[in-house]
């Protein structure tokens, strides 16, 4: 339960295997690439070493990118009309393997279907759209049985379509009934009216002058019939149309077996692009390849076993594996096991340690497992948990970090039991026997609560001593470690032996230790300090962080305000349903309680995630951890759709 130990694997090999343990490395997924050409060329101080066909790589990246765009294009459509496309089931295939049934003439095939279904909807949907702004602009004209345009024909006479404000309408016909020799009123609104005017072929002048004074609106026809009959004509197709897309959505929407295996091609493009960038992280020198990277110590041997083995040629590959140096900037791999893995993830929230320091993962599991289930405290509510993470873990198609967060709640559940027989609580009921009570013992569980902080503090600052003491900055490790702990530890004997259990011998002890702790804390950095006032300002001022103790103490009585307020709000749930007459509360009041409770359980599970992270963050972390650490990035596919399986 550490930080992996890290080595420096530097593989030299014939530029033909290149492509083959770059895919090797992909699939075993335990190596951090490092740019191998910056790194040799710093380390040789002259520039001898070059990227790899910069410029063929590049060109096949586009190629590639192209080819994943329009599988992205293709599952995207697809994902619109499959309404729940099949999910790909994870870690049950190695990378090697998983390529092994990709057949890319058939994705291409399946690519064209997309596509022309695409095409096809695409075509439709812009001709429908196209016809409803043609039926929009008819609409007021579908009554009209004439086709305007036949007056094009005639050397005497001309026609027009327009549509005017009704405050000109008297005084507009007045001077239309001058020379128009039909005026038709097609349709009128509430604010404009619509006309088919014909006129003689010489007014046309006094009709200009009319449309330019009134402000008609003069419509372009551009039909060859009439309005309702291209009206007609324009609904029936739209109907069609709206047919022919049903259709295609239709067999869309049942192809469901295409949908995993773009998914499989698209992880595999993904791949390959991942292997050219890294190619401009390797060097090469004359016929040969360097590749350089970082592997954890326990999987350099079987690294090693596996390369040689699925190698088919007989050409020389040189292998070394060196340790860390200082100067390097080596990656931290977290190891822990089943139990304390799922918490890794709250420390990667914080901060991940340095390569070389502590993992504080182990060391904070136990303290949110308490904390958590003391926030909580029901055994219900635990049992829902136990039983909900079980059934969720039995499905495959979950992705790791999903799984990972399941079995973090998965674990907790049993703290929440723990707690919750401890409280006698079962959704919100109380149970016939308890340790505490939250409502009678409120004092003693405010008690514990702080007793706990105080129990995390003292682990917290003995680690920091601890670390110190490994670094032999032993004047350190007494003024900012042992000698708080004799502070908290003083404070706890002077309040025992005072007020609690009445005994001089332990007031006396306490105060004690608290005073020889407390000259510590001044003195240490008067020794240190070559300027001794400096010194003893210093020493004063690290004294005064005594008041910040007594804040991460208070900051743990949310223990008890958190688990206390879940219980209170459950069994106020459970009274306001047992309120209800008996018809009401068992039907109603059924489905009621239960959304009741599912909310309490959210905001609870929500408030001790959180306030448990904060605890251990501020309050603990703050004692010893500094993090900054960077965390291992190994060369792997990049599971977009698919976690692969890792032999190890």
């Amino acid at each position: 339960m550490a930080i992996s130990k890290m080595e420096k694997v530097t593989i030299i090999s014939p530029k033909c295997e290149e492509e083959k343990i770059l895919r090797i490395m992909q699939d075993l997924q335990n190596i951090e690439m490092v740019d191998s050409v910056t790194e040799l060329n710093n380390q040789y101080q002259t520039k001898q070493f070059d990227v790899i066909n910069l410029d063929e790589n590049r060109q096949k990246e586009d190629e590639l990118n192209q080819l994943q765009s329009r599988i992205q294009k293709a599952l995207n459509y697809l994902s619109v009309h499959i309404s729940k496309a099949p999910e790909l089931l994870n870690e049950t295939q190695t990378f090697s393997e998983f390529e092994k049934e990709l057949d890319f003439e058939t994705i291409q095939d399946l690519l064209n279907q997309v596509n022309n279904w695409q095409q096809k909807e695409k075509a439709i949907t812009d001709e429908i759209d196209q016809i409803r702004v043609e039926i929009e602009n008819l609409r007021q004209w579908q009554y009209l049985t004439i086709n305007p345009n036949e007056t094009k024909e005639s050397k005497y006479l001309r026609s027009v379509l327009v549509d005017f404000s009704l405050t000109v309408k008297e005084t507009l016909l007045e001077k239309v009934e001058e020379f128009s020799t039909l005026f038709e009123v097609v349709y009128e609104s509430q604010s404009r009216q619509y006309a088919f005017i014909v006129f003689l072929e010489k007014d046309e002048e006094l009709m200009k002058e009319l449309v330019s004074t009134y402000g008609l609106n003069v419509m372009d026809y551009a039909y060859d019939q009439a309005p309702k009959e291209v009206f007609e004509s324009l609904e029936t197709r739209l109907v069609t149309l709206k047919k022919e897309k049903e259709e295609i959505i239709k067999q869309v929407s049942t192809q469901h077996q295409m949908v995993n295996p773009l998914k499989m091609a698209e992880e595999s493009v993904l791949a390959e692009i991942d292997r050219i960038h890294v190619k401009e992280m390797l060097a090469e020198y004359k016929d040969l390849t360097v590749i350089r990277g970082w592997i954890e110590s326990d999987r350099a041997e079987s690294f090693e076993k596996n390369v040689r083995a699925q190698l088919t040629s007989n050409l020389p590959v040189l292998m070394t594996f060196d340790e860390t140096t200082q100067t390097e900037d080596v990656p931290t791999a977290l190891k822990n096991n089943k139990l304390v893995k799922p918490f890794e993830s709250l420390t990667e929230m914080y901060s991940l340690p340095k390569y070389g320091e502590l993992d504080p993962t182990p060391l904070l599991t136990p303290f949110y497992m308490v904390f958590f289930g003391m926030m909580v405290a029901d055994v219900g509510y635990g049992l829902l948990m136990l039983v909900g993470t079980l059934l969720l873990s039995k499905k495959k198609t979950l992705r790791r970090g999903v799984r990972n967060f399941i079995s973090l709640f998965k674990i907790l559940s049993v703290p929440v039991m723990i707690w919750g027989l401890i409280y006698g609580s079962f959704f919100g009921l109380s149970l016939p026997f308890h340790v505490l009570s939250p409502t009678e013992d409120m004092n003693s569980i405010l008690i514990l609560s702080v007793c706990f902080g105080m129990i995390q503090l003292l682990v917290g600052l003995l680690i920091n001593g601890i670390q110190l003491v490994k670094k032999k900055d032993y004047l350190k490790s007494v003024s900012e470690s042992f000698a708080w702990q004799g502070i908290l530890i003083g404070a706890v004997l002077l309040v025992l032996g005072n007020i609690v259990l009445k005994n001089e011998g332990l007031k006396n002890a306490g105060l004690i230790l608290f005073v020889i702790s407390s000259v510590l804390i001044i003195l240490v950095p008067m020794i240190t300090n070559k300027s001794k006032g400096k010194g003893l300002a210093q020493g004063v001022y690290s004294f005064y962080g005594i008041t910040g103790y007594i804040g991460d103490l208070v900051s743990y009585t949310r223990l008890m305000a958190l688990g206390i307020s879940g219980g209170s709000i459950a069994g106020a749930f459970n009274m306001l349903v047992g309120f209800m007459p008996p018809v009401a509360k068992f039907t109603v009041g059924i489905a009621l309680i239960i959304v009741l409770h599912a909310l309490n359980i959210f905001l609870s599970l929500l408030s001790a995630y959180v306030h448990g992270a904060r605890l251990q963050y501020v309050e603990y972390f703050g004692k010893f951890f500094q993090g900054g650490g960077r965390k291992f990035s190994p060369f792997k596919p990049k599971e977009k759709h698919i976690d692969f399986k890792v032999d190890k």
